[in-house]
C-alpha cells in the first residue's frame, strides 16, 4: 500500500455523507469558503522572512544621568544657538540606529558566489486556491471528520520518518486546498484529493532547483577548474557518489581529477584510487592521516596546471555534532573555495538524514543535496523533508549500484512514485 492510499480511502468513504460535503449556498458552504480564505492567509504569513544581518548593540551610556535633559538653573544664561545645535547632535548620536533590512539570499547563487543555472520549471502549479470556482457543485467543508482524517495522515507521515515541520506544512496545505473545493460531475472527490496532495507535497520541494549539467557547463566556461566539494556524515555513500559523478562528467567530455581528502577512514584512499583507475581519471592522494586541506589544494593546483576541467573533493565523513571535525571541513572550504558544495544523504536514513542536513547547512552551508538509495525508498520521507528543512534542493539521485545510476533529481518523478 502506498504512503497516501489510506488517506485517499478515508476521504473516499466520506464522499456521499454530509460529514464533509455541504450544498451550494448553505451556511456550511459559506463557512467553508471563509475558512479556506483564512487558511490561505495563514499559509502566506507562515513563509519565513530572512533574518536581518546582526548589528552591534548601541553603546551604553556611561551614566544613566547622561540620558536626562539637564535642568536649567534659575536665572542662568540661555545656551547660545551654536552650542544648542551641538548638544542636539550629541543627543541624536546616542540614539540606536534601526537594524538594516535583511538581504534575501539568491537561490540561484552558490554559497561562494557563483551562478547556478535554473532547472526547467515544474509543470505542477503550486496554487492552493486553484480548486475554488465561482459556482456549481457541492462544497467540501471542514470539521471534526476532516480534522480526524488529517491527524491520521500526520501519524502515517511521521511513521515513515518525515520531519515534523514538513508534516505540519503538508497537513496545513492539504486542509487549505481541500476545504472550499467544489465537487462537480467532471471533478469528483477523488480527483480533488489527488490534486490537493500533489500540490501540497510540491510546496515542500520549492527550494530553487538548479540543473547540475547546465550549471557545470556554465561554470566550466570560466578560467580554471570547476571545484566540487562532496560532504556528509559517515557511511552515506560519499565516495561512491564521487565516483558516479566523475563517470557522469567524463561521459560529457570533461577531464576530471579526484581528490582523496578522506584521510580519516581506513581504506578510503584505496577505494577512491580504485574507482579512479576504473574510470580512467587521475586521483590526488596522500597517506592516511594527512592534511585533507593540503591534498585538496594540491588537486586544484594540479588540475589548473594540466588544464583539467573539474576537481571533485571526496571529504571525510563527519558527524554533524562534532564541532572540531566540522572545522576541518571548513578549512578545506576556505583553502579551495569550491564552486559547488554537495551534501550526500542516505534516503533510507529518514529523519536522521533530515537532521544531518539541517545541522550541516547551519555549520557549513551547501548548494544542493545528493540522495542515495532512492530506488529502495518507497516512502520518500527524507526527499520531501530535506529540501523543506534546508531550503536547498536535491540535485542528483542515486538509483542503483552502477556508475551510470546517478540521475538528475526530478520532483515530479518523486511525486509520481509515492502518490
Amino acid at each position: 500500500m502506498g504512503l497516501f492510499d489510506r488517506f485517499k480511502k478515508m476521504m473516499k468513504r466520506t464522499e456521499d455523507t454530509e460529514e464533509i460535503i455541504a450544498t451550494e449556498d448553505s451556511i456550511e458552504a459559506e463557512e467553508a469558503l471563509h475558512q479556506k480564505r483564512k487558511l490561505l492567509e495563514e499559509i502566506e504569513s507562515r513563509k519565513p522572512e530572512p533574518e536581518p544581518e546582526p548589528t552591534p548593540p548601541p553603546p551604553e551610556p556611561e551614566d544613566e544621568w547622561d540620558e536626562q535633559e539637564p535642568e536649567e538653573a534659575p536665572f542662568s544664561k540661555p545656551l547660545e544657538k551654536k552650542e544648542r545645535k551641538k548638544a542636539e547632535r550629541k543627543k541624536a548620536e546616542r540614539k540606536p540606529k534601526a537594524p538594516k533590512k535583511a538581504k534575501e539570499a539568491d537561490p540561484m547563487e552558490t554559497t561562494t558566489g557563483f551562478k547556478l543555472v535554473a532547472a526547467e520549471p515544474s509543470k505542477i502549479e503550486i496554487d492552493l486556491s486553484d480548486s475554488e470556482v465561482s459556482r456549481g457543485g457541492m462544497i467540501i467543508r471542514g470539521g471534526e471528520v476532516l480534522d480526524g482524517i488529517l491527524e491520521e495522515l500526520e501519524m502515517d507521515l511521521l511513521s515513515v520518518d518525515m520531519g515534523h515541520t514538513a508534516v505540519e506544512e503538508v497537513s496545513h496545505a492539504l486542509k487549505a486546498s481541500i476545504i472550499g473545493s467544489r465537487i462537480t460531475t467532471r471533478k469528483d472527490l477523488s480527483k480533488v484529493v489527488d490534486e490537493a496532495l500533489r500540490t501540497s507535497l510540491m510546496r515542500l520541494l520549492e527550494a530553487g532547483y538548479w540543473d547540475f549539467d547546465k550549471t557545470i557547463k556554465s561554470l566550466s566556461e570560466a578560467e580554471g577548474p570547476v571545484v566540487i566539494m562532496v560532504v556528509g556524515v559517515n557511511g552515506t555513500g560519499k565516495t561512491t557518489t564521487t565516483a558516479k559523478m566523475a563517470h557522469r562528467l567524463t561521459k560529457d567530455g570533461y577531464s576530471v581529477v579526484l581528490a582523496a581528502a578522506d584521510t580519516f577512514r581506513a581504506g578510503a584512499i584505496d577505494q577512491l584510487s580504485t574507482h579512479a583507475e576504473r574510470l580512467g581519471v587521475r586521483c590526488i592522494s596522500s597517506q592516511r592521516g594527512g592534511d585533507s586541506a593540503a591534498i585538496s589544494r594540491d588537486a586544484v593546483e594540479s588540475a589548473a596546471a594540466r588544464g583539467d576541467d573539474i576537481v571533485i573533493i571526496d571529504t571525510a565523513g563527519r558527524m554533524q555534532n562534532k564541532t572540531n571535525l566540522m572545522e576541518e571541513l571548513r578549512k578545506v572550504h576556505r583553502v579551495t573555495k569550491p564552486h559547488l558544495v554537495l551534501f550526500v544523504a542516505d534516503a533510507l536514513a529518514g529523519n536522521d538524514a533530515v537532521e544531518q542536513a539541517r545541522v550541516f547547512q547551519s555549520m557549513l552551508r551547501f548548494d544542493g543535496a545528493v540522495l542515495c538509495k532512492m530506488d529502495t525508498d518507497a516512502n520518500g520521507g527524507a526527499a520531501l523533508s530535506i529540501a523543506h528543512t534546508t531550503g536547498r534542493p536535491i540535485v542528483l539521485a542515486g538509483v542503483g549500484q552502477g556508475y551510470e545510476d546517478l540521475i538528475p533529481f526530478d520532483p515530479e518523478w518523486l511525486l509520481d512514485s509515492i502518490l
